[in-house]
């Protein structure tokens, strides 16, 4: 059943531009969560329609989400594997510096794509991933060894509403 449901994953995900949203069943220790992924909007969805932006290779969906908590850790950069359906979840303590040069590295990026112009709506789907994939891009190339943990998801049965 279980590779079932991955082939599942793979199959809807690999067709997710047909998809207005793909939803997930996902499974963190013994935690379950909501992930639905947006392709058309760039964005990574979490249980009330809240969500962030997202960065898609062939293999590999990204997305940064920022910790509220008081810990020593500012963000972590959440990737979710198309072939296997196993998730990985990186912690990062960033400083203001690291985010000043985060946030000057994605406005240079959306002004070398001419996509930068905040009058036109179509362009929002492309600011969001070119974001999401300049922070990721940092984050996968700063040195250290970040906190690791996993998850797992599977294509969900039945549609979330928000």
């Amino acid at each position: 059943m279980k590779k079932f449901g991955l082939v599942l994953l793979i199959i809807f995900l690999s067709n997710a531009a047909f998809a207005e949203v793909v939803d997930l069943a996902c499974t963190f220790k013994d935690r379950k969560f909501y992930a639905g992924l947006d392709f058309k909007n760039s964005k990574w969805l979490n249980e009330g329609g809240s969500g962030t932006y997202m960065y898609a290779t062939k293999e590999i969906i990204y997305t940064v989400k920022r910790n509220r908590n008081e810990t020593d850790i500012t963000h972590f950069l959440w990737s979710l594997s198309r072939i296997t359906g196993v998730g990985k979840i990186k912690g990062y303590k960033l400083t203001e510096e690291e985010l000043d040069l985060i946030d000057q590295k994605q406005l240079d990026d959306i002004f070398k794509k001419g996509i930068g112009d905040l009058n036109k709506k179509s362009l929002v789907p492309a600011r969001n991933e070119s974001a999401a994939k300049t922070f990721t891009e940092y984050l996968l190339n700063r040195s250290g060894d970040p906190l690791t943990t996993q998850f797992e998801c599977e294509k969900a049965e039945t549609k979330y509403k928000f």
